[in-house]
């Protein structure tokens, strides 16, 4: 039986995106995407974004951009930051009970840290549903839905509830991890097996 890997992210977070690339890395997981909505996480904890701190802010900019080089992948900092992704963070869990989770949630982190979009707004949601041939009406009404405005807000209690200060937070086996930079750890533990 596969352990399981829950990664609690935003798209929001350029760590998330960074965690996200290597994810696929995880053959010997069932990863469970829990979005979470990272502003009430912090707030919650009376954490402060790391931009806040403008040396930190600018440092910052240059290990995301190691980090992307590290990993071979693709990195643009969002001219628009930070964004409300509240949207967006539904639509991912909409498109996962239609079963198409994948595509939009690859698309919702290459918009904001590649394509440079506003996942705020509702167009560029619409383009990127239209963009992977879903179905526009199912998915952008679902957003509305009750039942994925509580999910998203239960995955966000419950990471506060959990010790979740930020994002990417990863648990298996009991463990917390906070941080792409704590892939690796994780790699350790899936490779010892049950």
């Amino acid at each position: 039986m596969k352990k399981k890997l829950e990664f609690f992210y935003d798209y929001v977070s350029p760590y998330s995106y960074l965690a996200n690339s290597q994810i696929h890395k995880f053959k010997e997981a069932e990863v469970l995407y829990r979005p979470i909505l990272l502003g009430a996480v912090m707030q919650a904890t009376k954490n402060s974004p790391p931009g806040n701190i403008p040396e930190k802010g600018i440092y910052l900019i240059s290990d995301i951009q190691l980090w992307a080089k590290h990993y071979g992948i693709r990195y643009r900092t969002n001219s628009i930051f930070p964004q409300n992704t509240l949207k967006a963070l539904r639509l991912a869990i909409a498109a996962h009970r239609l079963n198409c989770f994948e595509e939009i949630h690859q698309s919702l982190f290459h918009a904001m840290f590649i394509d440079d979009k506003d996942l705020s707004r509702s167009d560029v949601l619409i383009d990127l549903i239209k963009a992977n041939n879903l179905v526009e009406i199912q998915l952008i009404e679902s957003i509305s839905n009750q039942d994925i405005k509580d999910e998203l807000k239960n995955n966000t209690e419950e990471a506060i509830s959990r010790g979740v200060f930020g994002a990417p937070t990863f648990f298996i086996d009991g463990e917390m991890f906070f941080g792409n930079d704590r892939i690796q750890f994780i790699e350790k533990i899936l490779s010892r097996g049950n």
